[in-house]
C-alpha cells in the first residue's frame, strides 16, 4: 500500500538535502531515522517523486540512498515499484529477536557494570525520566523517539558505539504502528514503560545478570506482540 507523505515527516530530510547539495549520506541517514522511529509501516512505499519534491535531491542521489537502506535491511527495492519498507516473515522476526537478545542483553549487562562511571548514572536517569512523562501524557510518536533514546542510552553507558550500530540494524519500530492500532496507545506505552523500569532498576543496582534477564523479557514480549499481529498468518507480515 502507498501512503502520501506529510511535509512534517520529511522536514529534516529537506534540510539535509538543502544543506548538503544532494548529499546521499545525509538523505539516507534521515530516511533511516524516519524508518527507525516507526513513521512508516512494513510494506509502505517510499514515493520517490514526493521525496524529490520535498528535499530537492536528484533522482540519482535518491536511488543511491535507497540502495544504502536496502543494504541495511530496511527497505526492499522492487522493480516498477521502487523502495518499500521491508516486510518480514515469522521466521525472520524470530531470528531478529534472537540477535537482539544477544546484542541488547549484552549491552544491558555491560551497562550495569559501568553505571557508576563518568556521570553515567545521572545521564541514564535523565533519559529514563524523559520517557516517564508518557505514563501520564502518552503521545505515540514522541514515545517512539524516547523509547529509542532509552535503548540508545544503555548502549552509550556500556561504552561500545560499534555495538550500537549493530543494534540499530535490527530494530523493528515499523511494527509499532500496527501494534498501536491493535492494542492501543495507552496499553502499548504502559507495558513498555513498565519493562523499561525493570531494566533500569537492574542497571542502576549494578546487577548484570538481572539487567540481561529484564532486557530479554522486554524484547520477547515485543516479539510475542508482533507475532500475534493479523498480518502474521501468512509467510510475510505487515500487510
Amino acid at each position: 500500500m502507498d501512503f502520501p507523505y506529510k511535509s512534517t515527516d520529511m522536514d529534516t530530510v529537506a534540510e539535509a538535502g538543502g544543506r548538503s547539495g544532494e548529499t546521499v549520506e545525509r538523505v539516507a541517514a534521515d530516511l533511516r531515522s524516519q524508518i527507525l522511529e516507526g513513521r512508516f509501516a512494513p510494506g509502505q512505499r517510499l514515493i520517490s517523486r514526493d521525496i524529490v519534491e520535498l528535499t530537492g535531491v536528484s533522482r540519482g542521489s535518491l536511488r543511491e540512498a535507497f540502495r544504502r537502506l536496502e543494504a541495511d535491511g530496511l527497505v526492499e527495492l522492487v522493480p516498477n515499484r521502487g523502495a518499500i519498507v521491508r516486510k518480514l516473515s515469522r521466521d525472520e522476526v524470530m531470528k531478529v529477536f534472537e540477535i537482539r537478545e544477544a546484542l541488547e542483553g549484552f549491552s544491558a549487562r555491560l551497562a550495569a557494570t559501568r553505571i557508576n562511571l563518568d556521570g553515567n548514572r545521572e545521564r541514564f536517569i535523565a533519559v529514563l525520566d524523559q520517557g516517564r512523562v508518557h505514563a501520564v501524557r502518552p503521545v505515540f510518536q514522541e514515545f517512539i523517539k524516547d523509547n529509542r533514546a532509552f535503548h540508545q542510552e544503555i548502549v552509550r553507558v556500556c561504552g561500545n558505539p560499534q555495538l550500537g550500530e549493530l543494534i540499530d540494524k535490527y530494530q523493528l519500530p515499523a511494527f509499532m504502528i500496527q501494534l498501536r492500532q491493535t492494542i492501543g496507545v495507552e496499553q502499548l506505552i504502559g507495558n513498555s514503560l513498565a519493562e523499561h523500569e525493570d531494566i533500569a532498576a537492574a542497571i542502576l543496582a549494578g546487577d548484570p545478570d538481572a539487567a540481561y534477564e529484564a532486557m530479554k523479557r522486554h524484547l520477547w514480549h515485543s516479539a510475542e506482540l508482533i507475532l500475534k499481529l493479523p498480518g502474521m498468518v501468512g509467510n510475510r507480515v505487515g500487510g
